[in-house]
């Protein structure tokens, strides 16, 4: 055979003149004339090995690996002519193709050539870590340290293989040695940035990821990572702009993608948390964390049965992952599901590595269950596993916060600001725990902080329509309304604070008109991101009533934990049940515990209600409750979660000896009472005229069946006559509940204690009397709550 050919510029020249110009092509990276000049030798010899190899190099470098592998695979049928590097190369384009098995044959075959070429081990490495073969990676990695331990791909390679295993503190190692060979290796680097986050070392961490950056600029990982520990930081903006860069250099990188939905949801910008979250999606189809992040968005939107339906998806495809059965468990208590959010619950507890965003997410709800011990205990693990991180720090205080621990609460939401003094939430937080304790003015003061920093945060308004009074023109005021015009990017969440604001500048301005307006485009909002049923509710009530019969409430005379210590004050919320507990808990022997939801939880902790289990159950709420008071001398703890009027029964039935006060109030003015109110949790039924009126009529009708079967276990004190004569009602109160007259329950508002309600800034001022018949101004805009009323039991009293 001629050595001579023809090349496409009709030149004759030699077989070793055209592999020079192929390789000196190749050499400067002219793929393109070396894949000419290299076609042109294979029509003249099909099975020439070398030039077979090196336009399947050519075509892999050009972007076309399927080409690339023909080429190198034909180059490979001559059994004289592969070398090592051959078949490394060739593992390495099976490798990217996903076909993982037949790329560790290839560089198994490489081996058998030459067991000293190191480069094979180190690529077969890799291959073993993306086929989540970690131990064999790890193995493969160190037999090429023998070969030669100064490749810091290999010491790499190893790294991402011990980390998969769980030995972070040999893959830290193993990068750092990488760094000794090549103090400029930004993979490495960008890996130091990744563990060390995961480690808690957040400053280190971001430390790693900027250095990684400065030696190259245009790495995706690095500016991803780098946005993680930013985010972490509580530096939510600047992460966002990294996860734009990283998405600008690597626009698939769905992981980056959905770390930008994060972003978004951290600032309240749920449609487009929603809309990267897709695009996450769309890269990566079983991307189970992109979904989870897609949930979180669709329910701050009010998509609740999307929500629903996305983390149940997710949740079989990634059935080891606790971030996502935390989620799930997030969305049945919504539901009011507690059994199936038990049980979610405990499996993310079994699966929770040590990492401090699980045990975050384990706080939230546990808190939202009103496991408060176990929420404190899930975030003093998420300290720590990351003591750097604030957030952890905002959340341990509002748990406190939320459980009447004010002190502490103080402590760490001051600890959070010292480590990151731009937390605007943790700044909302700390002003509402100051309003808790009626200082008005530092409460205020907090909420010019975040307004200093950040002027455009509905929550902000929210806070600052409680501690000051709004005049037309107000700059706050105007603020909110120009705000107004772009609140819908915010997510629906925001808009019902933003506009139950604007309730209360109307209402201080007498705009009566427009002050509905608003109040009904916030309770819309918020009426869109919850969970309601009518029928559900009434079904559940009328299964109350037939459990509660006179028969069935016989069985349980004389069982029930003998303690006079509880005092229960229930009713509709709003009608008087936070000024009755004040006066009651000014009392010296008595402590006000406020809204508790022990009762509700006995059973989970006891076991179900039956005449043997009444003296535990008693006996364990009263241990609870106990708790509370601090001094341990109060002769009496309040409890005044209004909707325990549903649990007459249930507290006849195990505290035969516990007082029940039942407040009422003016059915209107409760129920627009409620309306007006952005509840923290619950009260779901409040945010539309209709349901809230079928509401108020469920609740008339659970009373008469107690008044009928149980009415010498309870009184019942109306609102309008305590603020008209309080001492009167106030000395029937403290009669009732068997304690001698103290005359610091006619002054309720110099109390103290922290008051953990809605009615927080009333109890603080002397008793008044504007909230009676406050319903008239709204009697148009209220009739379709009224109409609702009187087709029930509440007509009576209209």
């Amino acid at each position: 055979m001629s050595n001579d050919f023809s090349t496409s510029q009709q030149r004759q020249v030699t077989l070793e003149d055209a592999v020079n110009i192929v390789n000196e092509n190749m050499r400067i990276g002219n793929y393109r004339v070396a894949k000419i000049v290299l076609e042109d030798i294979l029509k003249a010899q099909p099975d020439h090995a070398q030039s077979n190899y090196n336009l399947g190099l050519a075509m892999y470098f050009m972007g076309d690996v399927n080409q690339a592998l023909i080429y190198i695979g034909k180059s490979l049928e001559d059994k004289d002519a592969p070398e090592a590097e051959w078949w490394c190369n060739f593992g390495i384009m099976l490798n990217e193709v996903g076909r993982f098995d037949d790329a560790i044959a290839a560089y198994d075959s490489g081996i058998a050539l030459d067991p000293e070429y190191p480069n094979t081990y180190w690529n077969k490495s890799h291959t073993f870590w993306l086929a989540e073969r970690y131990e064999e990676g790890e193995e493969a990695a160190r037999k090429g340290l023998k070969i030669n331990d100064q490749i810091p791909e290999t010491w790499l390679n190893l790294g991402t293989s011990l980390v998969q295993q769980d030995k972070k503190q040999e893959a830290i190692e193993a990068w750092e040695k990488a760094l000794e060979i090549d103090p400029d290796f930004a993979l490495a680097l960008n890996n130091l940035g990744n563990v060390t986050r995961d480690e808690g070392e957040l400053e280190k961490s971001e430390e790693y990821c900027r250095k990684a950056l400065e030696i190259d600029p245009k790495q995706p990982q690095a500016m991803n990572n780098l946005g993680n520990v930013l985010i972490d930081r509580g530096q939510i903006e600047e992460a966002e702009s990294w996860y734009r860069k990283a998405i600008l250099e690597k626009p698939d990188y769905f992981e980056a993608h959905n770390n930008l939905a994060i972003a978004f949801i951290n600032q309240n910008h749920f449609a487009d948390a929603i809309n990267q979250a897709r695009i996450a999606i769309s890269y990566n189809p079983e991307y189970a964390q992109a979904m989870m992040n897609l949930c979180i968005a669709y329910r701050m939107t009010g998509q609740l049965e999307e929500a629903q339906s996305i983390i149940q998806k997710a949740a079989v495809i990634d059935p080891e992952s606790p971030e996502i059965r935390l989620e799930l468990a997030d969305i049945l208590l919504m539901f009011d599901r507690f059994a199936d959010a038990e049980i979610e619950l405990e499996k993310a507890k079994g699966l929770a590595p040590n990492s401090p965003q699980v045990y975050m997410r384990l706080a939230n709800v546990l808190e939202r269950a009103n496991k408060i011990d176990q929420a404190l205990e899930a975030i003093d693990k998420a300290v720590e596993e990351n003591p750097e991180m604030p957030e952890a720090y905002m959340r341990k205080g509002n748990i406190c916060h939320i459980s009447n621990r004010i002190d502490e609460a103080k402590e760490y939401f001051y600890k959070a600001l010292e480590m990151n003094p731009d937390m605007p939430q943790c700044l909302l937080l700390l002003s509402d725990l100051y309003l808790t304790i009626g200082d008005k003015e530092k409460a205020e003061e907090y909420v010019r902080k975040v307004e200093a920093k950040i002027d455009n945060f509905p929550g902000m308004f929210s806070t600052l329509s409680k501690v000051k009074k709004f005049t037309e023109d107000d700059e706050d005021f105007k603020k909110m309304l120009k705000m107004k015009e772009e609140i819908d990017k915010f997510g629906l969440d925001q808009k019902s604070y933003l506009h139950f604001a604007l309730f209360s500048a109307y209402e201080d301005i007498k705009d009566y008109k427009k002050a509905f307006e608003s109040l009904k485009i916030a309770n819309d909002s918020k009426r869109e991101i919850i969970p309601y049923d009518t029928d559900t509710q009434r079904g559940s009530y009328e299964m109350v009533l037939k459990g509660n019969t006179a028969e069935g409430l016989s069985d349980f005379d004389g069982k029930g934990f003998e303690s006079d210590i509880p005092v229960f004050i229930v009713g509709m919320p709003r009608s008087g049940t936070t000024l009755t507990e004040q006066i009651i808990s000014s009392h010296k022997n008595v402590y006000g515990a406020g809204e508790l939801l022990e009762l509700t939880t006995v059973e989970s902790s006891v076991g179900l209600l039956n005449p043997d289990t009444a003296v535990k159950q008693g006996e364990w709420y009263v241990d609870q409750v106990q708790k509370r008071d601090k001094t341990g001398k109060a002769l009496r703890v309040t409890d005044k979660m209004p909707g325990n009027f549903a649990n007459i029964g249930k507290i006849a039935c195990i505290l035969p000896n516990a007082k029940i006060i039942h407040c009422r109030r003016n059915p209107i003015d409760t129920c627009l009472s409620c309306y007006k109110q952005n509840f923290a949790r619950g009260q779901y039924w409040s945010y539309n005229l209709e349901e809230l009126g079928h509401y108020y009529n469920m609740y008339l009708d659970m009373m008469a069946h107690w008044r009928e079967h149980l009415g010498d276990r309870f009184i019942e004190v109306d609102y309008e006559k305590t603020v008209d004569d309080i001492e009167t009602e106030a000395r029937r109160m403290i009669d009732y509940i068997g304690l001698p007259w103290d005359d610091a329950c006619l002054q309720p508002h110099k109390q103290k204690r922290a008051v953990l309600t809605a009615s927080k800034m009333q109890v603080i001022k002397p008793v008044y009397k504007t909230s009676v018949k406050a319903w008239m101004r709204y009697e148009e805009e209220l009739q379709p709550l009224i109409k609702v009323l009187e087709s029930g039991p509440a007509k009576e009293l209209l």
